[in-house]
């Protein structure tokens, strides 16, 4: 399995045609499907399906791209390490992040990234799930929890300050609580079933599940709607807070500070200059004093 061939079978991928992509690599229509043939021999499986119209990956391609992506930008990392001249950051970067917090604060800042590295793509997986970062072959994950994960390398972008919130109007009509015990007595919009609210105190809140939902912008929705009390990020509800539409409730109380913005990568990668940069572009938005703090 040598570089051209992995090359070959990228530009095949990306392209949707044999001759087209040998063309690119200065290589006959002959000649780059005995490649693509000894290539699927070597990995043991069948990585295109071909019409006479048109090439495209098998299920088992789609699974090994992202692999040879890596290889070939390891072995550029290397060759380049030897060379006289620096890694120049390149290539697809597959990343993954929390919908929320991609959408308000890291899709609005890519125009000014692409500009700064225009030969980096970007191939983005915005979930609130925890989706496996090995099985997805991600070069970068951006998560929003209290990291306990040894297998990756991790710098913190920022801090997560959260705070008790509701909506005016479900305070006027349901009062304002003065101390925790009192939340017992409230409407609750909860995050996936976590309803032990703590206290820097050293106090535990067991409150009502009300309302449970999956999804933060969810529950900030349902909070500004008059449905409960709830917990939410400062970078999730600073609008929303500068505008009226939630305050805060017991100020005097603050919660535990549990989790923090990270940006990981697996440790047995090298990392790439995709990565590097990413990284440094974010930590200058958010580190050490995120806009949401300001």
């Amino acid at each position: 399995m040598d570089m051209l061939s992995l090359r070959l079978f990228l530009r095949v991928a990306e392209l949707g045609s044999v001759s087209a992509a040998g063309r690119d690599l200065s290589l006959s229509p002959a000649s780059a499907s005995a490649r693509l043939v000894k290539l699927e021999e070597t990995v043991g499986c069948r990585l295109f399906n071909r019409t006479t119209r048109a090439v495209s990956l098998t299920t088992d391609g789609e699974v090994f791209l992202p692999y040879a992506q890596q290889a070939i930008e390891t072995l550029e990392i290397g060759l380049s390490a030897i060379g006289t001249q620096g890694a120049q950051a390149q290539g697809i970067l597959r990343m993954t992040m929390p919908g929320s917090f991609g959408r308000m604060h890291v899709i609005p800042a890519l125009a000014e990234f692409q500009e700064r590295y225009p030969l980096v793509s970007l191939d983005l997986r915005l979930s609130d799930e925890v989706l496996d970062a090995i099985e997805g072959a991600y070069d970068l994950i951006i998560r929003n929890a209290h990291l306990a994960d040894s297998s990756f390398i991790a710098r913190k972008l920022a801090c997560d300050r959260r705070i008790l919130v509701a909506s005016p109007a479900y305070l006027e009509r349901y009062g304002i609580p003065a101390t925790p015990e009192e939340l017992g007595e409230h409407q609750c919009v909860i995050l996936a079933d976590n309803n032990r609210w703590k206290f820097a105190n050293g106090q535990i809140a067991i409150v009502p599940r009300s309302f449970v939902v999956n999804d933060g912008e969810a529950v900030r929705k349902m909070i500004e709607q008059g449905m409960g009390i709830g917990i939410k990020s400062i970078w999730n509800a600073k609008e929303s807070l500068k505008s009226g539409l939630l305050v805060e409730v017991l100020a005097d109380f603050p919660l535990v500070a549990e989790t923090s913005i990270w940006a990981l990568y697996p440790s047995r990668r090298i990392v790439a200059p995709k990565v590097r940069v990413m990284i440094d572009f974010l930590l200058e938005r958010f580190w050490p004093i995120p806009p949401w703090e300001c």
